[in-house]
């Protein structure tokens, strides 16, 4: 190849380097720099999205704090305590506990025998939908007396 470039005149070596240089910039710009420049837009556009999503999040951050300082949120109803609430509730129903059992953790175990499945229930119901505590346990078997159940609860939580 270089005997064919040397066999060429001056005019025509100088015009075929200066379009090998050309081709060659082309290729550098399509292939290398203009991939670059898209991924740097779409990289800012990103930051942008991001800065007003956290500009969002710092909003109703300083909203909510607005709000549970105001105290609107423990407008429901005051924490009670949940001994008392589960005593109120099994007196209510009718029942009688074999077993009451607090723990550290805010849990409480109870334990029924010989007891009324519809009154177990009941209670059950009004401990969450009035009281909002949480079963996390609860285990039922046959009990000792015709229709009637042994139940082991452990409950947490209310408000």
């Amino acid at each position: 190849m270089l005997p064919w470039f040397n066999g060429l005149s001056r005019k025509e070596q100088l015009l075929l380097l200066l379009c090998s240089v050309c081709i060659f910039a082309y290729i550098v710009f399509f292939i290398v720099l203009r991939p670059m420049h898209l991924s740097a837009i779409t990289l800012e556009r990103q930051n942008e999205l991001a800065a007003e999503s956290l500009k969002n999040v710092r909003q109703l951050a300083s909203e909510y704090k607005l709000l549970t300082d105001s105290g609107a949120e423990t407008s429901a109803a005051p924490k009670q305590n949940l001994t008392l609430i589960i005593d109120k509730l099994v007196k209510d129903n009718g029942l009688q506990m074999k077993r009451f059992q607090p723990s550290s953790t805010g849990d409480v175990q109870l334990r029924f025998e010989n007891s009324s499945f519809n009154k177990i229930l009941n209670l059950l119901n009004q401990l969450e939908s009035t009281y909002s505590v949480r079963i996390k346990d609860l285990s039922v078997s046959q009990g000792g007396i015709e229709e009637t159940v042994d139940v082991s609860i452990r409950l947490h939580g209310g408000r």
